[in-house]
Order: structure tokens, then C-alpha cells, then sequence
């Protein structure tokens, strides 16, 4: 998948630059043209890792307990952007939709869920879990056909 970066790197290296010198996002947003969540997002990434933050990089994949950690830690009264700074998160979108999957599902969504596909049963396995269902059908029909000959013998 070829993800085009929209912003040059001397666009981003001049927002590095105006950040150092003291401006906030909306004054670097409107200074170099380019939207305010975007130039929050590089303010956010050039507070954690400096320079190369702005580099495009790939996808970053997070454990369950950074993604508890980082939503506990917002309920708890942390800002947005201190618990991306903190939990090194790729940008507050990401964050964003961990805090809308709490608010809606719950702890349990953050924990994830397994990858790949499920392993299959042995042969073995399988055949004894039939042999088991097999043996309880053959009771219960026995079960039954006794008591549908309790009240007729002749059958």
C-alpha cells in the first residue's frame, strides 16, 4: 500500500523550526498553509522523537496495556497530546479511535483479539469429539425408545 506524503520534508522541517522557537500550532498552521491537526500531529510527533518525528514512517502496532494505559491515563485528566507525547503513540487520530472504542465497547475492545487463523483440531481430536456425540445420541434414543415401550410391550 503506497501511503503519498501530501506535506514536503522542507514544509515539516520549517514547522520543526518554528516549534523550537516557541510558536504553537495554530500560528505554524496558518504560517506555512497547511491544516492545524495536521501541524498538531508534527507538534505532537516533534515532541516525542524531535526531527525525525516528521519523517513519514510506516504503521506502529501497540500492545493491550499501552492501549489501557494510554486511555486510563486520559480519563485520569491527562491532555490528549501529553498522553501521545508519553505513550509514544504515531498520532492522536490513533489514540482518538482507542477512546472512542472504550467509550462505546468497552476495556475488552483495547484488549484485541487473536491473529491469524485458528489452528485446526488434530484428527484424532475431532474424531473423539464425534465418538462422545455419537455415544450420547445413542442413550438418548435408547432412553426414549424405553419409554415408549413402557406403556405398550408388544412393541
Amino acid at each position: 500500500m503506497d501511503r503519498r506524503v501530501k506535506h514536503s520534508i522542507e514544509t515539516r522541517i520549517e514547522a520543526a523550526r518554528l516549534f523550537d522557537a516557541g510558536f504553537g500550532h495554530k500560528r505554524v498552521a496558518s504560517q506555512l498553509h497547511v491544516s492545524r491537526t495536521t501541524v498538531q500531529a508534527w507538534r505532537d510527533r516533534h515532541q516525542q522523537s524531535g526531527l525525525l518525528g516528521l519523517v513519514p514512517m510506516g504503521n506502529k502496532h501497540y500492545s493491550a496495556e499501552v492501549k489501557i494505559a494510554a486511555v486510563e491515563e486520559f480519563l485520569a485528566g491527562a491532555s490528549v497530546t501529553e498522553v501521545v507525547v508519553k505513550f509514544e503513540i504515531s498520532n492522536r487520530g490513533v489514540f482518538n479511535k482507542w477512546l472512542a472504542d472504550y467509550r462505546q465497547h468497552g476495556i475488552a475492545v483495547l484488549q484485541g483479539k487473536p491473529r491469524g487463523r485458528p489452528a485446526k483440531k488434530a484428527r484424532v481430536e475431532t474424531l473423539e469429539e464425534e465418538n462422545a456425540r455419537l455415544r450420547m445420541e445413542v442413550a438418548v434414543l435408547k432412553k426414549f425408545n424405553a419409554l415408549m415401550n413402557v406403556g405398550n410391550p408388544k412393541r
